[in-house]
């Protein structure tokens, strides 16, 4: 058997996130006799590195170029030069500071050189980082080859006027539908009542994700609709921010703050509706696992309507004021959420769908 082609991904973090979830859901699901992944590590951890080194995929680790620009290229050198890669896959949430990495992959015969934008718009970035970034936009075009995005959105903010593909974001169907039985078994094991309000939230607690907003909503929720609970899955740079909030707010015993989950397919079942005011997003994929599980969404109107595969989302302006989002949370209802999920395999977002057409275009 011949061996499989490989392609390198890049733009992976620590943090377990949407972007680096959406690659996950790709990974597990292709032919890994045929095409294999490896992945780029610029930090001392990454996100799925385990997983990732038990399906046969290679983490490759970069030092920084503050580690030293000799050391930086070595690796780059050594990575490009060892192995023969089919393409280079840059996941980005942010506009790139850097073209080090696309300019070994042109120099060493990778055919396909392709940045995959996941969001809709700059994070705040240091007066440094700008330049840098306004420096690699006015350079990067001569080493592209493809330009993906998530979103229609998330492709006008990253390439402008340039061509780029929708590959959609996906979830394993099968996994995330609602359960009747894991909506019982969870909320006895958090110790929940059956007729209890539950709003969920599964984000990292930062800026973008807008958690102080989420919790101002539901403190006006409780005040309407006492025997209700936030659940909160995540973590992030604002967890100690909010868990101050939540004290202040005297919620301490209707705030769970669940942390990094494994259960998160589980947790959505004990879920009466899903609660996310970002301040901004590329495309969600918790949106579309939520909408698989037949969960009512409360969404903030930055987030691209492309998100709305089932009628299940609502978007709201971040401008109205938070009595109005209290009121859409508690009147958001779902007669029967059995079978949505086949809403979102017609819609062709389910893993095998997504990942079956990445593995044409990596092989072909």
């Amino acid at each position: 058997m011949s061996e499989p082609k490989r392609v390198l991904i890049g733009g992976f973090t620590e943090n377990v996130g949407g972007l680096e979830t959406y690659v996950m859901n790709i990974y597990r699901n292709i032919d890994r006799n045929k095409l294999q992944f490896d992945f780029l590590k610029m930090s001392s951890t990454m996100a799925f590195e385990d997983e990732i080194e038990g399906m046969d995929g290679k983490v490759l680790y970069v030092p920084g170029r503050s580690k030293g620009i000799r050391a930086h290229y070595d690796a780059l050198k050594k990575i490009f030069s060892s192995t023969h890669y089919a393409a280079l896959c840059y996941q980005c949430n942010r506009r790139l500071d850097s073209l080090d990495t696309f300019r070994y992959a042109k120099k060493y015969g990778v055919n396909k050189r392709i940045i995959h934008s996941h969001n809709t718009k700059d994070a705040p970035e240091t007066t440094v980082r700008r330049i840098k970034q306004w420096m690699v936009s006015g350079r990067i075009d001569k080493y592209l080859t493809h330009r993906f995005a998530c979103s229609h959105d998330a492709g006008k903010w990253m390439f402008g006027d340039h061509q780029f593909t929708v590959i959609p974001n996906s979830v394993d169907t099968e996994l995330f539908k609602y359960n009747a039985q894991i909506r019982e078994k969870k909320r006895n094991e958090l110790g929940i009542a059956d007729n209890t309000f539950v709003i969920g939230n599964v984000a990292r607690l930062s800026e973008q994700k807008n958690p102080m907003l989420m919790l101002d909503v539901f403190e006006a929720v409780h005040e309407q609709h006492p025997d209700s609970i936030l659940l909160q899955i995540g973590n992030g740079e604002m967890k100690e921010q909010f868990f101050e909030a939540v004290k202040d707010k005297h919620l301490e015993e209707s705030v769970r703050i669940l942390g990094i989950r494994s259960d998160v397919n589980e947790l959505l079942s004990a879920m009466d509706v899903f609660l996310l005011p970002s301040n901004y997003e590329g495309f969600p994929i918790v949106l579309v696992e939520a909408q698989c599980n037949g969960l009512p969404c409360i969404v903030s109107d930055v987030i691209t309507r492309d998100c709305n595969l089932t009628g299940l989302v609502k978007y709201l302006s971040l401008s109205q004021e938070t009595d109005a989002w209290a009121d859409e949370v508690l009147k958001a209802t779902v007669d029967n959420r059995t079978n949505y999920y086949k809403k979102i395999e017609q819609a062709g977002y389910s893993n095998k769908a997504v990942a079956a057409r990445m593995e044409k275009f990596f092989t072909e």
